[in-house]
């Protein structure tokens, strides 16, 4: 296995534990968390669209396998329904406080 993608995914999840014990322990964290959260998905969701719809616009799709799927109805439907979804969880999710046992 790369030991790049062994890295990577060592440092995820390092950091997904770390963030998720400061939002436990953290009601300030936990919003500061969810912030970034709605911001991030909001922001990669602004990217990720104008590219497809530019890419489709121009229609300067490389068909290899890959690529095909940005001409899938399936795929944009599903994407855009995942973005909207996520960035309104996350929004959902900042004001709240989580019951802590």
């Amino acid at each position: 296995m790369n030991a790049l993608i062994i890295l990577i995914g060592a440092g995820l999840a390092i950091a997904a534990a770390i963030v998720g014990w400061i939002s436990y322990r953290s009601n300030t964290g936990r919003k500061l968390f969810g912030s970034l959260a709605a911001i991030a998905i909001f922001l990669a969701s602004t990217v990720i669209s104008a590219s497809a719809v530019r890419t489709m616009i121009d229609n300067t799709v490389y068909m290899t396998e890959i690529h095909s799927v940005l001409e899938s109805p399936t795929f944009i439907i599903s994407t855009g329904y995942l973005m909207v979804y996520g960035l309104a969880r996350a929004a959902a999710g900042i004001g709240r406080g989580a019951e802590r046992t």
